[in-house]
């Protein structure tokens, strides 16, 4: 089990790089989606399986289904979005905060890995999907929430008709 949750989560890293750094928005949202895929693989190894669902369905189906239309309905040219939005500039200390970030999470993963507690599947503690739901697993519903309102907010920055205030 352990190989299985380091392995996604170095894909989940290399994604997540990938969905920054790209610079075609269509490779990006796929890039994004495995990375979503990988953590839904996570989830089910740690035993919750609902979330895991959720995680896939939701995040690498619905919200990669939105950031595609959105892509494909946007009337912006492509070829003018590195101009508009400066990616030189934006771009240029990104790999190396990235490398550093990465490396000061790896330290702090060995560190913090033989005082941590061994993780117990959900399904041990608990016996009811609701309490599973909304007693042991929280921090799941709010991501799934922060994610679709992140895939709302893209597409409404996408569509937007004039300038915001």
């Amino acid at each position: 089990m352990e190989a299985v949750v380091y392995t996604c989560l170095g894909l989940m890293l290399v994604f997540g790089i990938l969905a920054v750094m790209l610079h075609s928005m269509l490779k990006s949202a796929i890039a994004l989606a495995a990375a979503s895929a990988a953590l839904g693989v996570i989830m089910y190894e740690l035993g919750a399986i609902w979330a895991a669902i959720f995680e896939v369905s939701v995040c690498s189906g619905l919200v990669t289904v939105i950031f595609i239309s959105a892509i494909s309905l946007s009337n912006t040219d492509k070829k003018d979005l590195p101009k508009l939005y400066e990616d030189g500039k934006r771009m240029a200390f990104l790999p190396l905060v990235l490398i550093i970030s990465g490396i000061l999470l790896i330290v702090v993963a060995i560190s913090s890995v033989s005082s941590l507690p061994v993780p117990t599947p959900v399904a041990e503690v608990a016996d009811n999907f609701r309490e599973i739901l909304w007693n042991h697993r929280q921090a799941d519903i709010w991501g799934q929430i922060i994610v679709l309102i992140t895939g709302a907010l893209a597409v409404a920055v996408l569509f937007k008709e004039g300038e915001l205030p």
